[in-house]
């Protein structure tokens, strides 16, 4: 079907008026929910979409059952026929920093945080999903889907910073109350994701999709004022310009476009494959947060993924899927906050501005590409009830050596442990549900702000997720 062809299919059926439907309430979601949703685990992609591909850490992409599969891989599209559901998860993780006694006492230009031992709030977040999938003439289907897939925000009340506001001015070395020392703390980064797909099915066995992913990112930040003397337009004014746009400054919301291409193809009776891949996604400059930001600019990253199934029989399956993806292309996420050592106004003898918060060169999390390797089953039991599970393992896309900033984006977690069911209903029904849970990891390492000063980052998660399909 060429691409005139599937305009004019969509505005001559009653399919029109469904994506109608699925539209409007898809943007109804994306304006509400991206400004509330934080969800992080493989750095802050989830361990999986979709409620059955959740019970199985993320493995199954080769074995498409549901229209959400179509974000996993959209070439599925083609094998799905007509179908639709929608998902809820409830996620909760936690998230906690402690800071140790020993430290500079904000000395010799060093920032000191705490002594404190602070749990993050705001622990759980209702997310949810839908997808329709339609199939078309000659060997072609469509489909849409809204998902949710967000950062790790954090949100702390209380502790202290001590540090020198300017950089060896008059005002010298003092306490204030805060985690940067500018007040309560909290840092949220949010996205939502409409799909858009189209595949065609070449042969009996193999088909090929390609997906529009239009994307909504919400970045909220408070509490950092404290770090404004390392700030590119402090340390480019003589330290005398304090920054309009480092915190404070309410939610930043910004739009882009990207591509997703994806291969679905069936491997004899027993085994099916699957690749896909997502371009990196140009979110546009965070006006409200060009004092923080590497150059200002805070994009979403390129990820893909593998997965290959055996169904030896009717009744079980076996699944293996492998991702990556690609935090260290993102400067914001990459770049290492060691960086801020060269800023004129760290007092460590720097004369790089670009090096400063907000510079080209500028501090960032010092994240790292994220492998993730999930392995998951499913058990048919009877004609109604299927039993679920998986493991997956990944690296946490911190190093050892980037607390500070990461305070922010704690995400200590690397093995995630899943299971579920799935209920026929009838008619076509299903219930589907998840569980996820991981283990509680911790990350200590002396500071980058205070050297003399040990830090720890503790994490861990739980998500439970309930799907209906039809």
């Amino acid at each position: 079907m060429t691409p005139s062809e599937l305009v004019s299919f969509m505005f001559k059926t009653k399919h029109m008026q469904i994506l109608k439907y699925m539209g409007q309430l898809s943007l109804v979601l994306a304006s509400t929910l991206v400004c509330q949703i934080a969800l992080a685990t493989n750095g802050y992609f989830p361990h999986g979409l979709g409620t059955k591909n959740k019970a199985m850490a993320g493995a199954g992409m080769a074995m498409p059952e549901d229209a959400i599969a179509v974000v996993n891989n959209p070439a599925v599209a083609a094998f799905l026929g007509d179908k639709m559901n929608v998902g809820l998860s409830f996620f909760i993780p936690r998230r906690s920093y402690t800071t140790f006694e020993a430290g500079s006492n904000g000395e010799n230009n060093a920032f000191t945080m705490g002594p404190a031992d602070i749990d993050s709030g705001d622990d759980l977040y209702v997310i949810p999903e839908i997808a329709l999938n339609r199939q078309l003439e000659n060997n072609s289907a469509f489909a849409i889907a809204f998902y949710m897939r967000a950062g790790i925000g954090t949100s702390y009340v209380g502790g202290s910073a001590t540090f020198d506001p300017d950089g060896g001015g008059p005002l010298g070395v003092s306490s204030s109350p805060g985690t940067f020392g500018d007040g309560d703390t909290k840092f949220e980064l949010s996205q939502g994701f409409l799909d858009i797909a189209w595949a065609r099915q070449w042969g009996e066995r193999t088909s090929f999709g390609v997906s529009a992913v239009l994307a909504a990112q919400s970045l909220k930040v408070a509490g950092l004022g404290g770090l404004a003397k390392y700030t590119q337009t402090f340390a480019a004014s003589n330290s005398t310009d304090l920054p309009d746009n480092l915190s404070g400054n309410g939610r930043d919301l910004n739009y882009g476009v990207g591509i997703k291409l994806g291969l679905h193809r069936l491997v004899g009776m027993h085994y099916s494959f699957g690749l896909m891949f997502q371009s990196e996604i140009n979110i546009g400059s965070s006006g409200d947060y060009t004092d923080l930001l590497v150059g200002g600019d805070l994009d979403i990253p390129a990820w893909f993924r593998a997965g290959l199934s055996w169904l030896p029989n009717d009744r079980f399956s076996l699944h293996f899927d492998t991702q990556q993806i690609l935090y260290s292309k993102i400067d914001a996420l990459a770049n290492s906050f060691s960086n801020i050592n060269a800023c004129p106004t760290s007092g460590l003898g720097g004369t790089d501005l670009s090096s400063c918060l907000g510079g080209s060169k500028g501090p960032g999390f010092g994240w790292k590409d994220v492998p993730v390797y999930s392995l998951g089953s499913s058990w048919k039991m009877s004609d109604k009830w299927t039993l679920l599970a998986g493991i997956s393992i990944s690296n946490q896309p911190t190093p050892i050596n980037e607390n500070s900033f990461n305070t922010l984006l704690i995400n200590t977690t690397e093995t995630h442990y899943t299971a579920g069911f799935s209920r026929k209903l009838g008619n076509g029904h299903e219930l589907n549900l998840a569980f996820m849970y991981t283990e509680e990891e911790s990350i200590e390492h002396p500071s980058q702000l205070d050297g003399v000063q040990r830090s720890l980052l503790t994490s861990d998660q739980f998500d439970i997720q309930l799907g209906y399909s039809w």
